[in-house]
């Protein structure tokens, strides 16, 4: 109850003294697995990142900025809908934590209310460009349950899944990547079958017709998953505008970054030219390998592809700021960029090169769990004559925080189900220093890892770890990714000052007397928040995940192969 008028207090006070323009554009920018040391508004000086450091100049530094997931997924659930993805059932159990075919049937529920929906209380116009990957279709190849048009958005262009190591030129796969010797594993599996059914036959265990039928019924199995497997390219890589497949397979190369571009400008030109407020999210696919860059972008960096790839994507986000000035709306619009998790710090290519990003002094990254370099985005939103400019703010805020900041400032009213995340205006306007959050879980998967409090009254920042990767011995490292399940439990737990210690290199004694009072707190807290979910169906169940061929989008079939008319030479 302290907890709660607290907030009201602040906010109130704030409003008083604060006269915003009404209805203002909303621009979300959401980069992928972009680190905290990657670009230059916080100490990269090798990486040129000019138009995303104007970002910050020109209004707040998010220092402390937190992704509610380690992994895009989950992650991306919580920027849409201000809640832990635990609440939608977007959390995995199992080694698979997001969605990689776009024929699964697993999904954000459409029965959840995401910022859009809430926006189109006020009328606004609402537009999402690039990678979305939330789920798609659910029991037909028409339905679209979880689609962006199902889920408040009026316009949709982009990835219904997520970039894959698949889609480049160069032969490298996620797929192989985790499952180095698949092939040989499906064989393997279908030969011992064959010896096994031929034995039973022979002992007279089991007749030849049903042996026959088993054994063919695992030849189709292998050769759909070989398939499936090999052509993870033609099957899910793909471009849609609102529910048409318009390009199919999606070529890196040609551009793909300017198209984005270009349909975000477009979408916000004809909101302008219409006169109604929109709400626009442009969710860059870079840099998430496979990494890709158009020509003029190739060896314009310091770090490779990598860095070719952080260059372009903030040549992007200066089109979109040129725009903004262009339309005269720069005054009237809140701009945010952000990342959905950390940088992937394990990730490299299929001949060596370095293809992650770069977490600085925070430890980990992405898919591991509550490491600070897996949760912690780089982060900076602008509103000129509201925001201050320069401002910084160093106390936790999260992702899950847009959808009740975005109610505030158009006055739509937030959904009427539990909220994770609070209203940020205070804060990016200097009226507080303390954050409203007062603890905030880091989830792996189902299961929560750790858990930062903020004492209302110092700006300390504990962190508890319950749960932290099983690393190879002497490193942060897992090899590619750390699985939620591959851990190691703390007991007693781990416990940080975050403020003082943010690379998380030394533990304190969280059974010392003058710890008591905090992991108590803290032991409460995760009670209580756990206590707080309600059973739902679990979106990230294998068999959900698996592809449906009846659900596979597919352009001109059979071949599956299209150009975008729109974009064509």
């Amino acid at each position: 109850m302290e907890k709660i008028l607290a907030v009201i207090i602040v906010t109130t006070c704030w409003s008083v003294s604060h006269s915003l323009p009404s209805s203002p554009n909303f621009i979300l920018m959401v980069a992928d697995d972009l680190g905290m040391g990657d670009v230059g508004f916080l100490g990269n000086d090798t990486i040129r990142t000019p138009n995303i450091d104007s970002i910050a100049e020109r209004g707040a530094l998010l220092t402390q900025h937190l992704a509610a997931a380690s992994v895009c997924t989950p992650s991306r659930t919580a920027l849409m809908t201000g809640r832990y993805p635990i609440r939608a059932g977007m959390v995995p159990t199992h080694i698979i934590r997001v969605n990689i075919f776009t024929s699964s049937v697993s999904g954000l529920p459409n029965n959840e209310t995401t910022v859009a929906d809430m926006l189109k209380q006020k009328d606004y116009s609402t537009g999402y460009i690039g990678k979305w990957h939330l789920g798609l279709s659910c029991e037909t190849y028409t339905d679209f349950c979880s689609h962006p048009l199902k889920l408040g958005f009026d316009y949709f262009y982009g990835l219904p899944l997520t970039n894959l190591k698949d889609f480049g030129d160069d032969g490298d796969s996620v797929v192989y990547t985790r499952v180095p010797y698949l092939d040989e594993i499906v064989v393997a599996i279908v030969i011992g079958a064959a010896f096994l059914l031929v034995f039973l036959v022979q002992r007279e265990l089991l007749g030849k017709g049903p042996a026959i039928l088993i054994l063919t019924i695992l030849v189709i199995l292998a050769a759909i998953t070989l398939f499936i497997c090999k052509n993870m390219k033609l099957l899910n890589s793909l471009l849609m505008r609102n529910y048409e497949v318009v390009e199919q397979p999606m070529d890196l190369y040609d551009n793909l970054t300017q198209k984005l571009v270009t349909e975000g400008v477009e979408f916000m030109e004809s909101q302008v030219a219409a006169a109604k407020p929109f709400f626009l999210v442009i969710s860059w696919l870079q840099v998430h390998t496979a990494l890709y860059t158009s020509k003029e972008f190739e060896g314009v960096s310091k770090h490779g592809k990598y860095g070719d790839n952080v260059e372009e994507m903030d040549w992007s986000v200066g089109e979109v700021l040129k725009a903004v000035e262009r339309l005269g709306i720069t005054d009237n619009t809140f701009v945010y960029f952000t990342s959905d998790n950390g940088a992937h710090i394990d990730e490299y290519g299929i001949d060596g090169e370095r293809h992650g990003g770069y977490n600085g002094i925070y430890k980990g990254g992405k898919t591991m769990g509550g490491m600070e370099g897996g949760v912690r985005v780089p982060t900076a939103v602008m509103w000129p004559g509201v925001i201050p400019a320069g401002l910084k703010v160093d106390q936790p805020t999260s992702n899950m925080d847009i959808l009740p900041t975005l109610a505030y400032l158009s006055g739509a009213n937030v959904p009427e189900r539990p909220l994770d995340g609070y209203n940020m205006m205070p804060l990016l306007t200097n009226a507080t220093d303390h954050t409203s959050h007062k603890v905030i879980m880091h989830y792996c998967g189902a299961d929560i890892h750790a858990a930062r409090y903020s004492p209302q009254d110092s700006l300390d920042v504990w962190k508890v770890m319950f749960v932290t990767p099983d690393f190879i011995p002497g490193t942060s490292s897992c090899g590619y990714i750390c699985d939620c399940n591959s851990v190691i439990h703390h007991d007693p737990p781990l416990l940080y000052n975050i403020a003082i210690d943010p690379s998380e290199e030394n533990p304190l004694d969280s059974t010392a007397p003058e710890y008591q009072e905090i992991m108590q707190t803290v032991f409460d807290a995760v009670g209580e928040h756990v206590a707080s979910i309600e059973p739902v169906e679990n979106q990230f169940d294998l068999m959900k995940m698996l592809p449906r061929p009846w659900l596979q989008p597919c352009c001109n079939p059979p071949s599956c192969h299209c150009e975008d008319d729109k974009f064509k030479p």
